[in-house]
């Protein structure tokens, strides 16, 4: 039991931390090494391991992994964000776009992928504007974020909490719809508070760079393919499909139609983010047998079980927030996996999770995988995105929409 438990800890501490003067580990690394300690070390047999991972997740995130790096290739998301920011003549226009812009492609193609894609479009349209990047950045950041909760394909969590609560495609869409717009909308509206003097300043386009940025170079067959691939598994999962079947299924048949070399897809799968889901599992296995999670159980229960649903969606999100900043918000959720369906009103604290693990992301600039994507591709390109000017803007956003999903999904259970 002790040695679970402190191979558990050790675990969740590295991933994160991620950078110790002695070890070097980003979370798919140190994920690996907490699920081969818990086998080396006894915890766990290496055939209970392999029964562990729950492979319903891996081929749903290897599905659209599939479709979307397709649209990568067929430069689909350059090609929106140009087609949006060629629309947008102002800078609170502007704001709008890459907020909602944003939001909306982050609520089915996966949110780390779009800021991955999108951050270098949008710093090469801004630079020559003479204007400051970084509201339109965190705007980018942020919309991303908050797009992303609408449906189980906008982030990894979400489809975690897809699969695990049984929730159909269509159902959840329609819960969380309020949420997303409602949240998008508190985004664009502090952002725009915040920045208000910046964004009253008119675009002044640089003398050197007059002409406007050529055209992306869209491969249209290939993305016309990718899109209606997607609309394929929408509509499978509508009708009722499993959703790791369907998603999976919709890849394969991508691989088959495209007509390219897949290897230029596959590539763009995020292999790591598999092998972190993973080795994630084995851990919670082991973590399991510590006896760990039927005292968390034990405790959730009893602190919920007589508490109205606002307490409980309170309670739970307050904790999601909290863990998911600590050891970010994947982990957090699959920590709660075996808790979340033995407390009173499971489907509407599933959504809960969904929620607060989502928009916990806003809360600090390390607060989710978008941010620091955003962050890094933009300091890449000579513009820094600061801590406390983050958070300035990052914590009363995330209170706001928190505040405004619980009550949706309270009113709308």
């Amino acid at each position: 039991m002790a040695t679970g438990l402190l191979i558990f800890v050790a675990t969740y501490f590295l991933i994160a931390v991620q950078r110790l003067p002695f070890v070097h580990l980003n979370r798919p690394a140190a994920g690996l090494v907490g699920a081969v300690a818990m086998v080396v070390f006894g915890v766990l047999p290496l055939e209970d391991a392999y029964a562990a991972v729950d492979f319903d997740v891996l081929v749903f995130l290897l599905g659209m992994m599939l479709i979307v790096g397709y649209l990568e290739v067929g430069r689909f998301f350059e090609w929106a964000a140009q087609l949006v920011l060629e629309r947008a003549r102002s800078p609170g226009r502007l704001l709008f776009a890459v907020v909602v812009g944003g939001g909306l492609l982050s609520a089915f193609f996966v949110n780390d992928t779009v800021c991955l894609v999108l951050t270098p479009v949008l710093l090469a349209a801004l630079l020559p504007l003479g204007v400051r990047p970084n509201v339109y950045l965190i705007g980018l950041a942020m919309g991303s974020n908050v797009g992303s909760v609408l449906s189980v394909t906008g982030n990894p969590q979400n489809m975690l909490v897809g699969i695990w609560s049984r929730t159909t495609f269509g159902g959840f869409l329609v819960h969380m719809l309020p949420v997303a717009l409602g949240g998008l909308a508190i985004a664009y509206a502090w952002l725009r508070r915040a920045y208000a003097a910046e964004l009253r300043e008119p675009f002044r386009r640089r003398p050197e760079a007059a002409s406007p940025p050529p055209p992306v170079p869209l491969d249209r067959p290939l993305v016309a393919k990718g899109l209606a691939m997607f609309g394929v598994a929408v509509v499978g999962w509508l009708v009722g499909g499993s959703l790791p079947l369907v998603a999976i299924a919709a890849g394969a048949l991508m691989v088959l139609v495209a007509q390219r070399d897949p290897a230029y897809a596959i590539e763009r799968v995020d292999w790591d983010l598999l092998l972190f889901f993973a080795s994630l599992f084995v851990v919670m296995r082991g973590f399991e047998r510590t006896g760990a999670v039927a005292w968390i159980d034990g405790h959730a229960l009893a602190l919920l079980r007589d508490g109205s649903p606002w307490r409980a969606a309170t309670t739970v999100s307050a904790v999601m927030v909290t863990l998911s900043n600590l050891i970010s918000n994947v982990p957090a959720v699959i920590l709660w996996r075996n808790t979340v369906p033995r407390l009173p009103d499971a489907e509407l604290l599933w959504r809960v999770v969904a929620v607060s693990s989502t928009f916990a992301g806003n809360l600090l600039l390390i607060g989710s995988m978008a941010n620091l994507i955003v962050a890094e591709r933009a300091e890449s390109g000579g513009v820094r995105i600061g801590f406390r000017e983050y958070a300035r803007v990052g914590v009363p956003v995330t209170l706001l929409t928190l505040a405004w999903g619980i009550v949706v999904l309270v009113l709308t259970r």
